[in-house]
């Protein structure tokens, strides 16, 4: 059976989101900073979530620096120890140990840099992940979504000072804050 016209154009999924409602006249939308947690150090262990936020005045050479950066951090902490020169055996025979030891290590998943925008920064995070897509030795995944994010309702000052002129003493309660939908993009990338 072929898909009607109201299937394609999907305004079965619109309809079950609820529509905000409109602000009085004299109120206004003052946005909050999103929630983040604290970004840990590039030298923690892999227990520790990798986490580059770029915003849309992010300059693009910077967010590679520092992805690099993370990026190799993690080279250096997956290698382990390595140890030539002390020690029994031969060179070949360390070398053979450490193989294992790494081939031993890819039963866990594998340590990642994230990098999260929402918004209009969706685009440059995009950009970075492009970039090191093209690089042979990283390995590039996305994941979209939506979070809540919360923003303020303030009465505008003009708007209360032209009411007590008039004498009006009918008020609207307004509320304290509003919560809204916002997108966001994550994008993971860890070495091959």
């Amino acid at each position: 059976m072929a898909p009607t016209v109201a299937d394609i154009s999907g305004d079965n999924d619109k309809s079950s989101i609820p529509k905000l409602p409109r602000l009085p006249k004299n109120a206004r939308i003052q946005k909050r900073p999103m929630l983040r947690p604290p970004i840990p150090s590039p030298y923690t262990g892999a227990d520790q979530k990798k986490v580059v936020y770029v915003s849309t005045k992010t300059p693009f050479i910077s967010a590679v620096k520092r992805v690099r950066k993370l990026l190799d951090e993690i080279d250096k902490r997956s290698m382990g120890k390595i140890d030539l020169v002390d020690g029994k055996g031969s060179d070949k025979q360390k070398l053979r140990k450490l193989g294992e030891r790494t081939n031993a290590s890819t039963g866990k998943e594998p340590e990642e840099v994230v990098l999260k925008a929402t918004n209009r920064a969706i685009q440059n995070v995009l950009g970075l992940a492009l970039f090191f897509q093209g690089q042979d030795d990283c390995r590039v995944r996305l994941r979209t979504g939506t979070v809540s994010v919360v923003d303020d309702i303030v009465e505008s000052e003009i708007s209360t000072r032209a009411e007590t002129v008039e004498g009006e003493d009918e008020k609207e309660e307004l509320p304290e804050s509003r919560v809204r939908k916002a997108s966001f993009v994550e994008v993971a990338i860890n070495l091959k």
